[in-house]
């Protein structure tokens, strides 16, 4: 219940704050297990998906995030609780695979997983090519996707920004996405690929950002280009 609440207060000091534009809420199903897909232009990303949404929406995260300890471990605690954080130690080849494990048994609940296909927060305000994650987990669990496209979030939050900024942002989520003849075929990396990209393309077409044919570097960039 306190999660539920702190989750409620949040999101209607984001709709105050931010003012953002939302579109599509309702192709996210009301019910069963469901893949969001967005790109990843902030840190602030997935913590705006989650309270923008009906249903809680559940993200890997960083497993110090909900293990610290003193005043300011409780509140990250707390904060990433309520919006929906499930901890993993992602790093390396092993927490990779402990992530998709992790994700999987979300989904397999009936609920709602979340993930950024990029696999990291785009220098330039494009959106990149994604990592076959997403197609993994689409094609082994059968669970609809649904694309959600942001733009605007890099001014909110820019790379290095502890403190979001009050600014507009968009956020829209598209039709869902079903791949019924892939399901059970998750082993095959062609196919991984081309349904991840299918994927992407229908998240870029929402943001209408730029898209980038290559993998995101997590180098810096200036910033600039996060316009639609």
């Amino acid at each position: 219940m306190l999660r539920s609440s702190l989750r409620a207060i949040l999101a209607v000091m984001m709709r105050i704050f931010f003012r953002p534009r939302i579109t599509g809420i309702e192709n996210i199903p009301e019910s069963g297990p469901c893949i969001i897909a967005a790109n990843h232009l902030s840190f602030s990303d997935h913590v705006f998906i989650s309270l923008a949404t009906k249903r809680p929406v559940c993200f890997i995260g960083k497993a110090e995030r909900l293990t610290g300890t003193g005043p300011k471990g409780l509140v990250s605690k707390v904060f990433f609780s309520a919006v929906g954080i499930v901890p993993v130690d992602r790093d390396g080849g092993p927490g990779g695979v402990a992530a998709l494990e992790q994700a999987r048994e979300v989904i397999e609940e009936g609920r709602v997983f979340g993930i950024h296909p990029e696999g990291t927060r785009s220098p330039d305000g494009r959106v990149y090519r994604g990592k076959t994650g997403v197609g993994w987990l689409a094609m082994a669990t059968g669970a609809p996707v649904v694309p959600c496209g942001l733009a605007g979030t890099a001014d909110v939050q820019p790379l290095g920004s502890l403190v979001p900024r009050p600014v507009r942002f968009d956020m829209h989520f598209g039709k869902p996405m079903l791949f019924p003849e892939h399901v059970g075929s998750e082993r095959d990396p062609k196919l991984r690929r081309s349904v991840t990209d299918e994927i992407m393309r229908q998240i870029q077409e929402l943001s209408g950002l730029e898209y980038v044919g290559r993998f995101a570097s997590k180098d810096k960039a200036p910033a600039g280009n996060t316009s639609r």
